[in-house]
């Protein structure tokens, strides 16, 4: 049974903070870089795979969030705070 909406019902559409999924990452012992190109290095190797799953899932399939990772990490390279 498909659920509808009415017509002018607000959406809750689900936001990305790329800052709190930095902090994600190190929280579960992850980290990251930035280097040269723009290319980003994310480093999982003392992450639990599940960890890893549940993080990487707002990501996969979403150019607009890893860009928006990039762009945080860029921030705070260049002394900016991201919040």
């Amino acid at each position: 049974m498909a659920t509808q909406l009415p017509q002018g019902a607000a959406r809750s559409i689900p936001t990305f903070d790329p800052a709190a999924w930095l902090s994600a990452l190190v929280s579960i012992g992850g980290g990251y870089a930035l280097a040269s190109g723009r290319k980003l290095w994310l480093v999982v190797e003392e992450c639990a795979a599940i960890d890893i799953e549940d993080l990487m899932r707002p990501l996969i399939g979403h150019p607009e969030r890893i860009e928006a990772v990039r762009s945080a990490i860029e921030r705070r390279q260049n002394g900016e705070a991201i919040a």
